[in-house]
């Protein structure tokens, strides 16, 4: 399972998100260019000549100067990596340092330097009324950084959700000063991607990460924050027999009873009709969708299909 690194580094005693080490892109395998939204979800003034990204995997939205570019490998990941220059992400290795990156992250950066960084400003403040930390850190070269590699931006509260919004140079990048400015504009244009009181659940189509059992099961999955309280299946096809459009689906829900996830009662969905698994679940609950496959030669069956949650 590729190890995503956008997360702030606690475990390590990182202050700040640790992204990649180099500061070139990589050549890399198929990505998939983000389509924009144009269409702001919420009445947010954008800088002129700007346009705007939405993740609802993620619910936020945000702005970012028209003519950069933004790429991802995941459905979730859109939105989280933006550039001014057309880049690409290596498969199976680190993501590269790029001008704007936006990510959902479970804790602040620390106010103090660690075995990794030193720690050049932290400062609480409010962006758009909303609290928030603007922070800068420098490597110092120990950890998966080149010394000299800094990270400038904003840890900024958005609903029950903490999104880092900040900018990442490698040493001797001479457009650095001006990727703060972007940073600090388009922390000013996050939005959540669904209104309040806005009930849609959102798509993705899962990866799957391991067979047992007569079942395959995706990898581990989060329901995000909103007003979503279902999780359900749709879009259901076998790619090697289109018109085998029907697979038995169930959850294994965390977290473990007596070291076991908690299953619901498989249920039967078809095609595109969208097919509730469970209800009323919470906000950031995780669990896997498994399907039974029907065969296992010459190959586990593999089934597309889309969750909604």
């Amino acid at each position: 399972m590729r190890t995503h690194r956008f997360a702030l580094a606690a475990a390590i005693g990182v202050g700040t998100l640790a992204m990649a080490a180099g500061g070139g892109p990589a050549v890399a395998g198929p990505v998939t260019v983000a389509r924009a939204e144009h269409a702001a979800p919420a009445q947010v003034s954008m800088p002129r000549g700007w346009q705007r990204c939405v993740n609802t995997a993620e619910n936020y939205s945000i702005g970012y100067p028209g003519d950069w570019y933004t790429t991802q490998i995941r459905p979730e990941e859109v939105c989280a990596q933006i550039h001014p220059d057309r880049f690409v992400i290596p498969l199976e290795s680190e993501y590269p340092l790029t001008a704007l990156n936006v990510q959902r992250v479970t804790a602040l950066p620390s106010r103090s330097d660690t075995e990794y960084e030193r720690t050049l400003l932290w400062q609480r403040t409010t962006v758009a009324g909303r609290p928030a930390v603007r922070f800068e850190t420098a490597s110092i070269g120990e950890g998966m950084d080149l010394e000299g590699t800094r990270r400038y931006g904003y840890a900024i509260r958005l609903g029950h959700a903490l999104i880092s919004v900040h900018t990442a140079a490698a040493p001797g990048e001479t457009r650095y000063a001006a990727w703060r400015k972007v940073v600090n504009r388009a922390v000013r244009t996050l939005t959540a991607a669904t209104p309040p009181g806005h009930r849609s659940c959102n798509p993705i189509r899962p990866e799957t990460s391991f067979y047992e059992g007569g079942r395959v099961a995706t990898e581990e999955l989060t329901t995000p924050v909103s007003r979503c309280t279902t999780i359900s299946v749709s879009h259901v096809a076998d790619p090697t027999n289109p018109a085998d459009r029907c697979q038995t689906f169930l959850l294994g829900l965390w977290p473990l009873v007596d070291g076991s996830l908690t299953y619901t009662e498989p249920v039967t969905a078809c095609g595109e009709h969208r097919t509730v698994l469970a209800r009323n679940v919470p906000d950031n609950a995780r669990y896997l969708v498994l399907y039974g496959v029907d065969y296992i030669e010459p190959d586990i069956q593999q089934v597309n299909f889309k969750i909604w949650h």
